[in-house]
């Protein structure tokens, strides 16, 4: 199967007069940065501002139309302004989507999630991955009577005060990862490479009667894709229990997105507790976290502190209940994302076979990294990766242009988007020479 490659398309609603380059300097007027999440400063190559997105589809504000497979950093698995989930939520929008008060939606979103993730028995509702991990350590703590906390480089869990880590320090120690923390923020904090048996032995084996929590990505997902290594998860299960620590599965990323109960189905290993957001609200803002009864009881008797104005509004269940009973009925989705993952990571390897080109591939299930490598040092091409990301993006074709950022595919993606990715992709590794810049 071939396709005509040509740049983006043109498509209905562009704004007369404006071009990308202008809306963004605009909007650099208004808002600090130009954007409203540093992370989000980090997806922008060449400028892009959207118009719309529908499907697989962005629309930019001059009406160039792009195949996506960032999709927003990964809620949408049913693809943009999917009607199933956004029909609710505006039907709730004329019932009043926030009264701060118990509603029928609390009950029914909350019983989805508990019936596609068993480990998960109760849970409380916030409304971004960042509050719902920061609620889920102080738990922790609460249950267990510890303050000190096990972490993974690389693992991103937010951006609260104790679990924004540097990616270096001592080894075992971090330290704050952005400016304006207090010193002593991840004084509570241990941290150790990802899939390092050794070091996570060695650390219970000094700290394991003070340790309350181990928390980890169960595929990383922040730095490529890498997922655990064979009994990897395993050994923190068994750590934690000799130890009396609880396990924590952030799937902010894998919830519902590798497998309907997430990683914890998908490698048969079971968490104390769980953090779940993206795929959940189908990209409305809302995330949650839960666990058994027992881990859940401080929460119960008020013991523990949780709370929010915004947690569990109305509008943000409507579409986790719309989402989650979507995806309970799609008995053939996560088959049909594997195949389709599969043939992605296929057609991307050989698009850089045929360019003469090297990038790390790595994915699991419709998550997959591709990144460009320096052929000289075998390392991530920093600048080569964001050349040919804006290479494609001319073309018609946007990823993020961070190499160890994921693509994130949905049902909304046909195997012909990926033939027209991939040809995009080969075009463009021929145009960006080795060590980055365009040609």
């Amino acid at each position: 199967m071939t396709h005509t490659i040509s740049s983006a398309r043109p498509t209905p609603g562009a704004r007369i007069g404006q071009t990308n380059e202008t809306a963004y300097e605009a909007l650099h007027q208004v808002v600090a940065g130009g954007v409203s999440s540093n992370m989000r400063a980090r997806g922008i190559a060449a400028p892009i501002v959207v118009e719309s997105a529908a499907g697989c589809r962005v629309h930019d504000i001059e009406g160039n139309e792009l195949i996506d497979v960032n999709m927003g950093y990964g809620p949408h698995i049913f693809g943009y302004a999917d009607h199933d989930v956004t029909g609710r939520i505006a039907e709730q929008f004329h019932r009043g989507h926030l009264t701060g008060l118990p509603h029928r939606l609390d009950q029914e979103a909350a019983s989805l999630v508990t019936e596609l993730v068993p480990s998960v028995e109760q849970l409380r509702f916030a409304n971004s991955g960042t509050e719902a991990l920061m609620s889920t350590i102080r738990l922790a703590r609460a249950v267990t009577g510890r303050s000190l906390i096990l972490t993974f480089s690389g693992h991103y869990h937010g951006w609260s005060e104790t679990l924004l880590r540097g990616r270096d320090g001592d080894g075992v120690h971090p330290r704050p990862g952005a400016a304006g923390m207090i010193p002593e923020a991840v004084d509570h904090t241990l941290q150790v490479p990802w899939n390092d048996a050794d070091a996570v032995e060695k650390v219970f084996l000094q700290y394991g009667a003070e340790l309350g929590a181990v928390i980890c990505e169960p595929v990383l997902g922040n730095v490529g894709v890498v997922p655990p290594a064979p009994g990897f998860l395993e050994l923190l299960r068994q750590r934690t229990r000799d130890h009396g620590a609880l396990l924590v599965f952030d799937e902010v990323i894998t919830g519902f997105r590798v497998a309907r109960g997430g990683a914890q189905q998908l490698y048969g290993v079971t968490p104390d507790l769980t953090v779940l957001s993206k795929v959940m609200g189908g990209g409305f803002p809302v995330a949650a976290f839960g666990g058994s009864r027992e881990v859940m009881a401080p929460l119960t008797r008020y013991e523990a502190f949780h709370a929010g104005v915004y947690s569990g509004n109305h509008a943000a269940l409507s579409a986790v209940a719309a989402q989650l009973a979507k995806i309970r009925a799609a008995a053939t989705l996560y088959p049909e994302l594997e195949g389709l993952g599969a043939y992605a990571e296929e057609r991307v390897r050989a698009a850089a076979a045929a360019a003469g080109r090297t990038l790390s591939v790595r994915r699991v299930g419709s998550v997959m990294s591709a990144g460009l490598l320096d052929d000289a040092t075998g390392e991530l091409d920093e600048s080569g990766h964001r050349a040919l990301q804006m290479a494609c993006q001319r073309r018609g074709v946007y990823f993020h242009p961070v190499p160890d950022e994921p693509w994130f595919l949905s049902t909304a993606h046909t195997t012909r988007d990926i033939d027209t990715v991939a040809l995009v992709l080969e075009r463009a590794l021929r145009e960006v020479p080795v060590g980055g810049g365009t040609s």
